[in-house]
């Protein structure tokens, strides 16, 4: 295949998009070990992604979904057997017991990337490089949850979510907020965090895979590779929630963290952005 023969010279991305292939084809490919012919139904393929990316669900589920939506009969087997070429697997229901210890399967599920951005939290556009975390917010009603996606190009908060929660659907709500329809995989950006286990979850890593994302994770122990997200955190909490009284109900909570984003996006200047505010400085640049 010509992508894989000239995936050393230039990305993947850019090859399968000047091709006219999709990325997530290319990726099948190699899964199948490259064959030079193969009978591999790409059709089916998409349809179980798109089945499992809106649900999460197993090969049963997503098998009876196919009937119902598309009217097309699959044995169960055809379907587990394109779940585990593509890599997809529910994580829904777990087994109860496991004659292993925790461990062993959290480290086996996990997927650490390299430290891609090493350090390196200047960006040239918007979108070129992000960063994301998540943190403890409190009210008197409890412990809530706050993931948040920064953008290093003007310190932006490009997407949020709150909740009760701190799982993995937090996380990807968030990545789909900032996504979004119009997102352009053929742009480089990367997207550095932590190593919670959302961040080296096989999910999180392939949906950021099929836009063209790069994934870039901190080093073991290692805090202030992702020094530039917590510290957005250090000011939400000491400029703005340590000032007032622990909110009564999560609704407040979640009233009071909207009114500083979006204070912090528009009406807080910095002096990084020449004095300009997040979202000044990038319609500055937008609009030259």
């Amino acid at each position: 295949m010509i992508v894989y023969d000239l995936k050393e010279e230039y990305t993947i991305t850019r090859l399968c998009k000047y091709l006219n292939v999709s990325t997530s084809g290319y990726y099948r490919w190699l899964k199948l070990g490259r064959p030079i012919r193969y009978s591999f139904d790409e059709v089916l393929a998409d349809m179980i992604e798109e089945i499992f990316y809106e649900t999460y669900k197993g090969y049963r589920f997503i098998r009876d979904e196919i009937i119902r939506r598309y009217g097309v009969i699959y044995n169960d087997k055809t379907v587990y057997k394109y779940m585990k070429i593509l890599g997809l697997s529910s994580p829904v229901r777990k087994k109860r017991y496991q004659c292993c210890t925790k461990e062993e399967p959290n480290e086996k599920a996990r997927i650490v990337c390299e430290n891609f951005l090493a350090r390196n939290f200047t960006a040239s556009r918007p979108l070129e490089k992000l960063v994301t975390d998540v943190s403890y917010i409190y009210c008197q009603q409890g412990r809530m949850y706050l993931s948040v996606i920064k953008d290093l190009y003007d310190n932006s908060i490009i997407a949020y979510q709150i909740s009760k929660y701190n799982d993995l659907k937090l996380v990807m709500d968030n990545l789909a907020t900032a996504i979004g329809a119009k997102w352009n995989p053929t742009r480089f950006c990367v997207l550095h965090s932590d190593r919670g286990f959302q961040y080296t979850n096989e999910l999180y890593i392939k949906y950021l895979d099929s836009y063209g994302i790069t994934v870039s994770h901190s080093r073991k122990a290692n805090c202030y590779d992702n020094a530039c997200c917590e510290n957005f955190f250090g000011h939400l909490k000491s400029e703005y929630l340590e000032l007032h009284s622990l909110p009564k109900a999560n609704e407040e909570l979640i009233q009071m963290i909207d009114q500083y984003i979006y204070f912090y996006n528009y009406e807080r200047p910095q002096r990084k952005l020449k004095g300009m505010t997040p979202m000044e400085y990038r319609n500055a640049y937008l609009n030259s």
